[in-house]
């Protein structure tokens, strides 16, 4: 599984892939919308992680960026996905995976001047 995606930080190599199918009732008298949520694991060239949450229409089948909207059945059962794909898992920290955080300048705090 390695093509190479466009994102934001430049081409990425797909890693892994979970696809959750699902399904929304039609409009009235229309008949019921397939589409699959995507959350993909992605590899920049210089090996930083990222993950893609994307959709894809049944009509159209090619995956579009979100936003992404999930039942909390669907998320259950994306869920229950992970527990197949370790990587991906561990980007979640779900079923007891983790990653080593790396230090962002966002979330460090500056504390006040003693003075």
């Amino acid at each position: 599984m390695s093509t190479k995606k466009a994102t934001p930080w430049g081409k990425a190599a797909l890693v892994d892939e979970v696809v959750v199918r699902q399904q929304a009732p039609g409009s009235e008298g229309q008949s019921p919308r397939a589409f699959s949520t995507h959350v993909q694991l992605l590899e920049t060239d210089s090996g930083e992680r990222l993950v893609r949450l994307a959709y894809a229409t049944a009509a159209h089948g090619w995956v579009r960026r979100g936003p992404v909207t999930m039942q909390l059945d669907d998320l259950g059962r994306l869920l229950d996905e992970l527990a197949e794909h370790p990587e991906l898992a561990a980007a979640f920290r779900v079923n007891g995976s983790a990653t080593r955080r790396r230090p962002s300048a966002r979330g460090l705090r500056r504390r006040a001047s003693p003075g």
